[in-house]
């Protein structure tokens, strides 16, 4: 008898539990739209239809609809929800929809729920994977299926169709030819330790989309980057970009560094500023002289500029060898004296430069009007002796047969006398 009770019990707690598990009715929930094919900025209404049929067993009466609890998922970003019955609320992508306790129906249910459509592209309309109906009075959760509903989002009709860049930029290197709306390939060359390039694209109408592919993980030789643009009805243009990435170069040999002399000078001449001066260092300290009367070019020099430790310096070169390694510079030693300074740069050599082998060119820009009249003078000078020298030799020419004429007449008188 106890025996009896105990199952007795344990069936009608279980019967009790078992309230909203037990299957019933099948349910199907189907998810439409008048047009699959709306445009931007249009608002279309979303019906969701619940259809509650009773299994062989059942009565119609059994299949009645009571509460419905469900969550509707869509793209966001083609899509936004503007308005539906008050039992759903939500938005950014998921709608939960919680209808309890609503009026009767006998086998279906419809929800009415508004969009406006945001943006190009394919929209998504699905219930999560547990959707709950349960039916009236018993309160038993029904057997849900439901589809999947997809509808495009075209461009408005007075969309525009510019695909245009109005400026094209890479970083680093630089695009050639230069950049033009018309021309759609260009060239670009990046160091070896290149690996990605930034692209900058500018579109002439603001609603169109730029894309850019294939502008990371550059190999060493030439790649090939697309910008795509892609206007707001959707027309797309495409430009290439040709990215040449450089091959490794061998790292320059270190160049250890120059022992100390034991002047506790480095070898060699450097240069450094202090106090406003340039001074430079060679087994000793030397000013370079700002006194501008002391830059008179040696002759046969042109002035030019030296570079010591990244200091300017100016400097005279050879006029025929201007790449020559030797340079004259005008120093002051640590005792005043200003003068020349030969500086051989391949040996890294300084020395006085001996003042009594050169010419001092000093040739006044004021003064050449002079220097050109003396010459033009000298000139006729020299065209007039020339003129009197011709004369003077055709003179003694002259005279000289005026004498051997009358030499000869002489003879011939005294010939005749003899006779």
């Amino acid at each position: 008898m106890k025996r009896v009770l105990f199952f007795i019990l344990v069936a009608a707690v279980l019967g009790f539990g078992s309230t909203k598990t037990a299957q019933a009715a099948v349910a199907t929930i189907d998810l439409q739209v008048e047009e699959e094919v709306v445009r931007v900025g249009d608002e279309f209404e979303v019906t969701l239809t619940i259809q509650a049929q009773p299994t062989e067993d059942e009565t119609p009466q059994d299949a009645r609809i009571g509460d419905f609890e469900a969550y509707l998922i869509y793209n966001a970003d083609v899509m936004d929800f503007a308005t539906a019955p008050s039992c759903i609320t939500g938005g950014a992508g998921m709608l939960r929809i919680v209808d309890m306790g609503a009026p009767v129906s006998d086998g279906s249910r419809t929800y009415a729920i508004r969009f406006t459509a945001l943006a190009r592209g394919t929209a998504e309309l699905s219930l999560d994977s547990r959707p709950m109906v349960y039916t009236y009075g018993t309160g038993n959760a029904m057997s849900v299926s439901s589809n999947v509903l997809q509808l495009t989002v075209e461009a408005s009709k007075d969309a525009s169709d510019n695909a245009n860049l109005s400026a094209l930029k890479v970083n680093p290197g630089k695009i050639s030819p230069a950049f033009a709306t018309t021309i759609r390939e260009y060239e670009v060359t990046v160091p070896y330790d290149t690996e990605m390039i930034v692209v900058s694209a500018l579109t002439e109408d603001a609603n169109a989309v730029v894309g850019v592919n294939g502008s990371t993980g550059l190999k060493i030789g030439r790649n090939t980057v697309v910008v795509t643009v892609t206007a707001e009805n959707g027309t797309e243009k495409r430009y290439y970009l040709y990215v040449t990435r450089e091959e490794e170069k061998p790292e320059p040999t270190a160049v250890p560094e120059p022992p100390k002399e034991e002047s506790g000078y480095e070898e060699g001449l450097h240069a450094t500023e202090e106090n406003g001066k340039t001074v430079l260092l060679y087994a000793g300290s030397y000013t370079v002289s700002e006194d501008p009367e002391a830059y008179v070019a040696p002759t046969g020099y042109e002035e030019t500029v030296l570079f010591v430790d990244g200091v300017r310096i100016k400097a005279y070169v050879k006029r025929e060898a201007p790449d020559s390694d030797f340079f004259v510079l005008v120093l002051e030693d640590e005792l005043g004296m200003v003068g020349y300074y030969r500086y051989d740069r391949k040996e890294q050599t300084l020395q006085r430069f001996d003042e009594e082998r050169i010419e001092i060119k000093q040739v006044v820009e004021e003064d050449n009007s002079a220097v050109y009249e003396a010459l033009s003078k000298y000139k006729s000078q020299q065209i007039f002796l020339l003129f009197s020298l011709a004369m003077m030799i055709a003179l003694c020419v002259l005279l000289l047969l005026i004498v051997v004429r009358l030499y000869r007449r002489r003879q011939e008188d005294e010939e005749f006398d003899d006779r």
